[in-house]
């Protein structure tokens, strides 16, 4: 998220967001989620991650548990917490958002305090300041604090007629430039049709002049950035003016510029999930390709040892026919070689400590050895190659269709080349595996027909989740509650109505001890984007994406079993 895409949303939620008062604030890895009682369930998100930071109203809340130790953690609920937004600011000419609240505290003093986020990058941190402008916390301990920059306008930029491209690039898009790669890019594109002087003057009363658009631009459909893998930096992009280098992309508009990011940032999310399993299916199988490729070369190397077994039992014979005739001196004995047909005089290595007819049985046993091993080893190399090609293949058809769908046959196919299969409990529920419908948990069926799994304890959970769940499954479970991982099957990989997602989001309020509750949150997501910390203790899952909904907990559906 650019500068001055953060500029335009900060304007965009100013009215939203001013005055109200923090219900609860957590941080889950370098995102910080701020509840202000907004509708629809809306939170304040701010992504201080370094590769993509971003600020927007969001229903949709990021994976990964809240980590309320964590000594920023701390401070920011201390200070924040049940405090008053009074103001929402921004450096003009940085991605430095200031967010000021407001509280009494135990001595019914006003207390005021200050939120700094710095979306800047590698440099990204947040701040927290005391009412002396002190800072009190920080996320990380690397960065500087920021200082404020000069505000400028569209009139602020000395360009001139006779400037080059080049010198643009140079004056206004160099390190230090208020401009991200978005906008350079852009100014790139317009290049094209306008001289650099009207091309860079155009994308300024864009960004200061003109109203915000919000929009998404996509190579693909929206809705299949987490089937078919595309270039996260050229072939989904941000932004609130008219993209010239987009031309050829699909276009999407949307009311809100929080809309527009929050769809995108949703997007970028699915791609990355998808990515994470095409290089994990990627990696798996080069590396059984080079563990085969590296026992072939062994196999070879052996082969060369092994190499012309004739000769072996030539020496043999030869050693025996001049038995009268030899000439031995040391290791070496000189015979004639009745094989060839001017019967030459040859050399043939012995042990000098064994008789000619004591080497000529050393030959004949390394001969039938020889024999032997390069049988062997045909076998062995026939093997690794059967192996080694249809490996070779699923990797090429990876390599030339990276979808969802060829990412799970690509694994499917791997694990049939391999012999292999994934790691169960008990040879019934391998069995249950294979056949695809593995009986786990409970079961329930939806009024549209979809097949619901619930978890029955931690271990339970964890063989629904990992073992008899497939990518394109819907995973459910009850938000800040223990409970059951609820599973909706999705066997034709389509869109999950809502209402099933609903009724199975019932089922995951209702076995959680959020049962008594009136209404409760339950998150969901694709089975995808759920994974395991490592050395978690059974149940516990990590969320890279998901979705809330509010649900009242019952059980009304039909059991199956």
């Amino acid at each position: 998220m650019d500068n001055f895409y953060i500029s335009a949303i900060l304007r965009e939620m100013e009215q939203a967001i001013s005055g109200r008062t923090v219900a609860r604030v957590f941080l889950v890895n370098s995102d910080l989620l701020i509840d202000l009682r907004l509708e629809n369930n809306q939170l304040l998100f701010a992504s201080l991650d370094r590769t993509n930071p971003a600020l927007y109203l969001s229903g949709r809340q990021p994976g990964g548990e809240a980590n309320a130790s964590h000594p920023f953690a701390i401070q920011l609920r201390k200070h924040i917490t049940g405090a008053r937004l009074t103001t929402l600011s921004k450096d003009p000419l940085d991605r430095i958002v200031r967010l000021e609240f407001e509280k009494f505290d135990v001595s019914g003093d006003r207390a005021r305090s200050q939120l700094v986020l710095a979306m800047t990058g590698r440099a990204a941190n947040a701040y927290i300041l005391n009412s002396e402008h002190n800072v009190v916390a920080a996320l990380t301990d690397h960065a500087v604090f920021p200082e404020s920059r000069t505000e400028k306008s569209a009139n602020d930029f000395h360009i001139n007629d006779s400037m080059t491209e080049a010198d643009i690039l140079e004056t206004e898009f160099g390190p230090s430039s208020i401009f991200s790669p978005l906008i350079k890019n852009e100014f790139i594109a317009r290049c094209r049709t306008s001289s650099p002087a009207q091309a860079f003057r155009s994308i300024a009363v864009d960004l200061f002049d003109k109203n915000p658009t919000p929009l998404v631009y996509s190579r693909l459909p929206i809705e299949q950035t987490g089937q078919r893998l595309i270039n996260l930096k050229t072939d989904l992009l941000l932004s609130h003016i008219e993209l010239v280098q987009a031309q050829g992309m699909l276009r999407s508009a949307f009311p809100t510029l929080s809309e527009a990011a929050d769809r995108y940032y949703s997007a970028r999310d699915e791609q990355k999930a998808l990515q994470n399993e095409y290089n994990s299916a990627r990696q798996l199988l080069a590396r059984e390709i080079k563990k085969r490729e590296a026992a072939m070369s062994a196999i070879l190397r052996d082969r060369e040892r092994f190499e012309d077994p004739e000769r072996l039992k030539r020496h043999g014979d030869l050693l025996l026919a001049n038995l009268a005739t030899a000439r031995v001196t040391g290791a070496k004995a000189k015979v004639i070689d009745y094989y060839d047909p001017d019967q030459a005089e040859i050399e043939i290595e012995i042990d000098e400590n064994k008789t000619l007819q004591q080497s000529a049985a050393e030959y004949f046993s390394r001969y039938q050895k020889a024999k032997r091993a390069l049988t062997a080893i045909a076998v062995r190399q026939e093997e690794i190659a059967k192996r080694l090609s249809p490996i070779k293949n699923i990797l090429n058809e990876l390599e030339a269709d990276p979808t969802a769908e060829q990412i799970s046959k690509a694994r499917y196919s791997i694990e049939k080349a391999l012999g292999t299969k994934r790691s169960s409990g008990s040879s019934s529920t391998r069995k249950t595996k294979d056949k695809n419908d593995p009986v786990l948990g409970r079961r329930f069926k939806t009024t549209d027909g979809y097949e619901v799994m619930v978890g029955r304890n931690d271990r339970d959970n964890d063989a629904l989740t990992f073992r008899a769940a497939r990518p394109q499954d819907i995973w459910l479970h009850a938000a800040d509650y223990p409970g059951s991982h609820v599973v909706v099957r999705n066997p034709n990989r389509e869109a999950v109505p809502h209402k099933t997602i609903v009724e199975a989001a019932e089922l995951a309020a209702f076995y959680s001890q959020a049962k008594r509750e009136g209404k409760a949150a339950v998150h969901y997501t694709q089975r995808k984007f759920v994974s395991k910390p490592p050395r978690a203790k059974p149940g516990l899952v990590r969320l890279s994406s998901f979705k809330t909904v509010m649900v009242e907990p019952r059980c009304v559906l039909e059991r199956l079993g």
